[in-house]
């Protein structure tokens, strides 16, 4: 296993951190630090791979967050939510946000400072040349967004920086994507910056950009940003 603490500067109070696997190797050393629960998970993972992903990314995050609210990485009381989204069950002083994603040789874990950020989410995507843009597109996407990606001149690159950004937003929010893909719009702007359009009026003041992924692969970061109270 391998934490990489991310090189670029990110927005104040948000850390991201990105693990290189090796998918050939079961994660023995690192299934110590789960539940009971957790290692039943993995075993059910009919690839060394899957179960690769799930253990490190698992042992990984369990360490970040057990440094924060001090305690030992097994006694972190993660949980999820209706939609699986993982948080830890109690309030813990100093807790953050947190949010993971992996595909393929890598994953990344951001993490949001509960004093600045309220939610944070992250994607990164494995971006494979044989997909259906067209399809996608049409399921996943706005007209508006339809069309920008129709109309790039590389359209693979507009379709995942579109779809990563998006998955990222979602993630924050805390609702599953399928249901919802076109109740917002991504953008790509200037220096990273996503404009986002929602259709939802809970959803609003939510912020994203893209991450510069491995070779080959797409990330995002969305997160929303603490009110400062007067």
């Amino acid at each position: 296993m391998h934490l990489t603490p991310w090189p670029d500067p990110l927005p104040a109070g948000i850390e991201v951190y990105r693990l290189d696997f090796d998918l050939t190797i079961e994660a023995a050393e690192a299934r110590r630090v789960l539940t009971s629960d957790e290692r039943a998970k993995a075993g059910r993972f009919a690839r060394t791979a899957d179960r690769v992903r799930f253990t490190v990314t698992r042992t990984a995050l369990r360490n970040l967050l057990a440094r924060r609210v001090g305690c030992e990485p097994a006694e972190v009381p993660l949980v999820a939510s209706a939609h699986g989204k993982p948080f830890i069950e109690c309030a813990v002083g100093n807790a953050p946000q947190f949010n993971v994603s992996h595909s393929g040789s890598h994953a990344l874990i951001a993490l949001g400072d509960a004093r600045t950020v309220t939610e944070i989410g992250i994607d990164i995507e494995a971006c494979k040349a044989d997909v259906d843009v067209e399809a996608i597109s049409s399921l996943a996407f706005t007209t508006c967004e339809c069309e920008e990606v129709r109309n790039a001149a590389d359209r693979l690159h507009a379709l995942y920086t579109r779809w990563v950004g998006k998955e990222a937003v979602f993630k924050a929010i805390g609702v599953g994507v399928g249901a919802h893909l076109k109740s917002i719009g991504i953008r790509p702007g200037a220096n990273g910056q996503f404009a986002l359009e929602c259709a939802v009026p809970e959803w609003t003041n939510f912020q994203a950009v893209t991450l510069r992924a491995p070779i080959g692969y797409a990330a995002a970061l969305a997160w929303r940003a603490k009110e400062e109270t007067t």
